[in-house]
């Protein structure tokens, strides 16, 4: 199973995807794709593809977003 996301930080989220899987057996394996690796995990989770890796303080996120004209890229936002 692939599993893509687009941002990997606390790995709380493919920790739930995880949990879903399991759910209805057990993969023979499981690999994980990230758009960005921001690294902070609270899991020990890691991605085997990351198209980028960024470190960013703790009190800014960040999100992919999809802009006016219908390009997609990520937004740094204060967490305030």
């Amino acid at each position: 199973v692939l599993v893509l996301d687009d941002v990997l930080y606390t790995g709380r989220t493919i920790r739930a995807v995880l949990n879903e899987l399991f759910d209805y057996g057990r993969p023979a394996s499981v690999r994980l794709a990230v758009l960005v690796d921001r690294g902070g995990r609270e899991l020990p989770v890691q991605a085997d593809f990351a198209a980028a890796r960024v470190a960013l303080p703790v009190a800014h996120s960040l999100a992919l977003a999809r802009g006016d004209s219908g390009t997609f890229q990520f937004q740094v936002q204060d967490k305030d």
